[in-house]
């Protein structure tokens, strides 16, 4: 044993993480290839759970002495206090060795020294063993036995949880695991193996974003590898009660810590820290997060609107609501969601941003605190949009009798917290952006938008993004291909705001902000040259690209910009005359540029564009990485992906990246396109985005 791993890691108030193996070795005649078997399972141990980049959440493996005899055992449980381990410790008890059945079907735990005759004397019984870590006072136990015949161990087991008091039967963190069924030999490296490859999954596909597992994932993780590798998944024998507590001995390897600039209820509702990041990058605009970019001071006559709205509300003849709309593109979602970034208090006292908020004018910076709730619309029910402002006013959402429609229970719900607010004389502003991408946009408008705006809430303001068909404002823009139903979704967005006046025939239309009118042209260039300020003429350079890519797209600026600042040799791309016959197709152009110019050898164009499409396809908020992603993908390909987990690094590695967006949900990260235009393109016009020829494919 490495020394250094038995020295015992300093832990915060005496909360201690324990790793004991018991390994049992010296079997007479025993395989030379058992020993190194054993040795592996112990390193595969020590790799996950006694890893210093855990930090606080590391284990420490304590010296298991040499089990020859029953004795011994008795004198190890004696010794390492595992029957007296506090409600602070997290155990992790690894059994392995010979196993063997009782012609009672009893499991016991073969030693040495062992007489096969008289197993009571001179084994011991595996669930006598286990009962040391599950009857101790720890809250966190996870025991994993590795013999042969080891699901036999449930025999003894069943009757230990009837024995143990109430309150410790039913813990959803105690946990037993079984590599082998009753009948069924072990070979010693399968479950090393097994740990292996969930380790694996755990820091690259499986991009689990909680600090511990629970156990029903730890059990998720294995099928996966078992898929993986082919060799049997484990048996649960203790622990699947349906909880998805997380588990103190279950540390995530995959986790990383996220800084929380912005609140939750400014954000995606009941979201993680990677939403957080959402709303960040959408305010900055910026390929580099680490930059606070162009739009914390850039579209003022926009951002001063929306930064008075927040402040004193509409003027006089406009009711209290404000639209943000325009094309596919042109930058709603970036006004908006600097406006609800720079409101938040956190995110204004963060050193890293003071800057940010200084530097920008101060006619264009909302209130601090003038936006109580944020949410993104995106494949969200108006049940989930209800409940997200609940939520986010601290609210918790109505019991209902089973009968009770929860749609109309909910709203009523919401409505009463409003009025009860407006009693106090506080003013009430809630944000929803990406209403055109909702699950059935119609329906939120009539049965969530028009209630709240006729509801007669005075302190009650509402900002909606939408995407809506090119304004006549802006003559000389290509036809973009919007929809008619953007059309009749944005007038139904304006009818439901509008509101009739209590003293006259009079009605107050919600305020109305167009992000592609004709001064965005020059808005465009001027980001652009932003992007570029380290490139020679960024000016004129910024002024070409801005007039050769069509409509009034930030986000294909944006590509366009990242093309450039990337390559190895501007000035030889901005005399590639195909390059500039890309950036003339929009962000379909691009894209089949960069696909064409991928050179890994993990990653063609071919399977990059299954990727992207698979994406594309995602429901909900996208497609999470392993395993649905590569098998997604693979359909879309009709043929499998030889090294899928090596195709999707190489893919988030390249420039490719650019295309897409990350979210949370459900405790797991998950991609989709950044734009919904490109990913309309990818789900039924892939052929646009052809590589074989070298020409415009239209």
């Amino acid at each position: 044993m490495d020394s250094d791993r038995s020295t015992a890691h300093p832990r915060a108030s005496g909360v201690r993480r324990r790793l004991l193996a018991v390994s049992v070795q010296g079997y007479t005649n025993e395989d030379p290839n058992f020993r190194a078997g054993m040795k592996e399972q112990l390193q595969v141990l020590e790799t996950w759970w006694c890893d210093p980049d855990l930090g606080e959440r590391s284990f420490t493996r304590e010296e298991v002495p040499d089990l020859q005899q029953r004795r011994h055992v008795e004198a190890f449980l004696d010794s390492s206090g595992l029957r007296d381990a506090p409600a602070d410790d997290a155990i992790l008890f690894f059994v392995s060795g010979h196993g063997e059945a009782s012609p009672a079907g009893s499991h016991f735990l073969m030693l040495p020294e062992t007489d096969p005759q008289r197993l009571l004397a001179t084994a011991y019984r595996t669930s006598d063993l286990i009962a040391a870590a599950l009857d101790s006072k720890a809250k966190h136990v996870l025991v994993i036995v590795n013999t042969c015949y080891s699901r036999g161990v449930n025999i003894g087991l069943a009757q230990l949880v009837h024995d143990l008091n109430q309150n410790r039967s039913g813990s959803p963190t105690l946990a037993v695991l079984a590599a082998t069924d009753i009948g069924t030999t072990v070979g010693v490296r399968e479950l090393s193996a097994l740990l292996a490859q969930v380790h694996k999954q755990l820091i690259t596909s499986a991009e689990l974003t909680s600090e511990y597992l629970t156990f029903v994932e730890f059990l998720e993780q294995l099928h996966d590898a078992s898929e993986a590798t082919g060799y049997r998944s484990p048996h649960p024998l203790l622990g699947m009660n349906g909880s998805r507590t997380p588990h103190f001995c279950l540390p995530n390897p995959g986790y990383r810590p996220t800084t929380q600039l912005v609140a939750p209820q400014r954000s995606q509702v009941a979201a993680t820290e990677e939403d957080l990041r959402y709303w960040v990058s959408r305010a900055s605009g910026r390929p580099n997060r680490a930059d606070p970019g162009w739009y914390f001071s850039g579209r003022q006559p926009l951002t001063r609107v929306l930064a008075s709205f927040l402040d004193v509300g509409p003027p006089s003849g406009f009711a209290p609501s404000l639209i943000v709309t325009g094309t596919a593109g042109s930058g709603k979602s970036a006004v908006i969601a600097r406006a609800v970034t720079l409101s938040d208090a956190g995110f204004r006292a963060d050193p890293a941003y003071v800057g940010a908020v200084r530097d920008s004018p101060p006619d264009t910076v909302p209130p601090v605190g003038s936006i109580d709730v944020a949410i993104l619309a995106r494949q969200r029910t108006a049940e989930h949009v209800i409940a997200a402002f609940l939520d986010g006013l601290g609210q918790e959402a109505p019991e209902l009798e089973p009968s009770a429609d929860p749609l109309t229970g909910m709203r009523g719900h919401l409505l009463k917290a409003l009025r009860e607010l407006a009693s106090s004389g506080r003013t009430t502003t809630f944000v929803v952006d990406g209403l055109d991408e909702a699950d059935d946009p119609h329906l939120l408008v009539s049965q969530v938008v028009a209630p709240l705006a006729q509801a007669g809430q005075a302190a009650l303001r509402l900002v909606i993004g939408v995407r809506s068909h090119l304004t006549s404002a802006a003559p000389d823009a290509p036809n973009t291909g919007e929809s008619v139903q953007d059309i009749a979704l944005l007038d139904h967005v304006r009818q439901a705001l509008t509101l009739a006046t209590d003293t006259s025939r009079t009605q107050l239309p919600p305020m109305e902000l167009r992000t592609d009118g004709p001064e965005t042209a020059s808005d465009v260039q001027e980001y652009l040259q932003s992007l570029l300020d380290d490139i020679p003429d960024a000016a004129d350079v910024a002024r070409r690209i801005a007039a050769r890519i069509p409509g009034v797209s930030f986000l294909d600026a944006r590509i366009a910009g990242g093309q450039l600042r990337e390559h190895e040799t501007p000035a030889d791309l901005l005399a590639d005359p195909l390059w500039w016959d890309s950036l003339g197709l929009g962000l379909i152009g691009m894209l089949r540029r960069d696909l064409r110019e991928l050179s890994t050898p993990q990653l063609t164009s071919e399977t990059a564009l299954a990727l992207l499409r698979a994406a594309a396809f995602a429901q909900g908020a996208g497609i999470p990485w392993g395993p649905i992603w590569p098998t997604l993908a693979e359909a879309v390909l009709d043929h499998p992906l030889p090294d899928s987990e090596s195709a999707i690094v190489a893919l988030r590695a390249s420039r490719l990246v650019g295309y897409l967006a990350q979210d949370t949900e459900d405790g797991r990260i998950v991609h989709r396109l950044a734009h919904e235009r490109l990913a309309e393109v990818l789900r039924t016009d892939p052929h646009l985005l052809n590589t074989s020829s070298r020409e415009p494919q239209w």
